[in-house]
């Protein structure tokens, strides 16, 4: 009995200091997003300076589409700037199969240069990825910290 409570208090535990991905209205179903960098039991992530962050996001589609873009911002308090993206193209550098299908799963993967010369601080990362029409398929906000 006391071996049960206490896995379930460490589970407890360690959901509680798990990253929270905030959504800012994604769209599509079954979205799982993974940080490298960012484990399942912290509660910011940290990105070291001068190194590449990887990101990787399953989802399925409530529409289909023929093109997708990739958006990276971060937030410093009520600033918001976006990540330079040298190839924003989701279908052509993402891992995105184009066209997309209504109900077909995907996934996008790719890394970010977190350039030596960005600040050393706390942020709001926001990941958001739009369709040709400019509808969200992905927004989630998560924090982070670049070391």
């Amino acid at each position: 009995m006391q071996g049960s409570l206490l896995f379930l208090l460490l589970g407890v535990l360690s959901a509680v200091n798990a990253v929270i991905f905030k959504d800012c209205g994604s769209t599509a179903k079954n979205l799982n997003i993974k940080i490298g960098g960012c484990p399942d039991a912290v509660s910011v992530c940290r990105f070291p300076s001068g190194q590449n962050a990887s990101i990787e996001a399953t989802f399925t589609p409530r529409s289909s589409f023929q093109n997708a873009t990739i958006k990276l911002a971060a937030s410093v308090g009520v600033i918001d700037i976006d990540f330079p993206m040298k190839f924003p193209e989701a279908c052509s550098h993402w891992g995105l199969k184009c066209p997309g299908k209504l109900g077909l799963p995907q996934t996008l993967r790719g890394e970010v240069s977190v350039e030596s010369s960005y600040p050393k601080i706390k942020i709001e990362v926001t990941l958001q990825l739009f369709d040709e029409k400019g509808e969200t398929l992905i927004c989630k906000s998560f924090p982070a910290e670049i070391k």
